[in-house]
């Protein structure tokens, strides 16, 4: 089995090629407006774009939440490719790509993840994960929450913390699990358990999530 995955956002751009159980991936950081051309991102993997979108099985992208604007033109370009291609495109939750990472560090069989992404005006994106032998299942629905709010969650002690947007009572407590970044591997990864599920994925259906209305929408 073969996925592109891409992972967008405003501060970042992750790129990972899985093949089989072997992944080759790239994430580079830059300034929200500054976002590598896709040949550039394709040259880093070594994956030809005049040839070798006709070798994978299917397109994978985080979807959000995350940058409007980083998250419409991926999902708008991935959708082009997979049409003109017939390929599967498999929307995959920033959050809960996270709490994937999360997982690998993980040693306890069974365990809840909460997992936040730094939004605006003191709030974060949140969701909420069991991690069991099942893979990473999603406790209910994501959402925006106040860092006021997030702050109640330091009393959880079967919770694991990761992601960027906890304020700094949580970041003090001792699951809080300061290294785990965002990318596009863990996309990948689960983009596979996706479409080994046997679910189809009609690119028309793979839109963004935002959670927020973008500011320039707003009345």
């Amino acid at each position: 089995m073969k996925i592109l995955a891409l992972d967008i956002s405003g501060t970042y751009s992750s790129i990972a090629l899985l093949n089989s159980n072997e992944v080759n991936t790239f994430t580079q950081t830059h300034e929200r407006k500054h976002r590598p051309e896709w040949e550039e991102l394709f040259s880093r993997i070594g994956f030809d774009s005049s040839k070798d979108f006709n070798t994978l099985d299917a397109l994978a992208f985080a979807q959000g939440p995350g940058s409007y604007t980083a998250l419409r033109i991926t999902a708008s370009f991935l959708k082009a490719i997979a049409v003109v291609k017939n390929l599967p495109l498999i929307p995959i939750s920033n959050l809960k790509a996270i709490a994937h990472e999360a997982s690998n560090w993980i040693d306890c069989g069974e365990t809840n993840i909460a997992v936040t992404i730094e939004a605006d005006q003191n709030e974060s994106y949140f969701g909420c994960f069991l991690k069991s032998s099942q893979g990473i299942k999603n406790l209910g629905a994501e959402s925006v929450i106040s860092l006021d709010n997030l702050s109640t969650h330091a009393s959880n002690n079967d919770t694991y913390f990761a992601g960027s947007g906890w304020p700094k009572n949580i970041q003090q407590t001792s699951k809080y699990l300061p290294l785990i970044q965002a990318g596009a591997e863990s996309v990948a990864a689960l983009a596979k358990l996706e479409l080994e599920s046997g679910k189809t994925f009609d690119p028309e259906h793979a839109n963004p999530v935002y959670l927020k209305t973008p500011e320039y929408q707003k009345k």
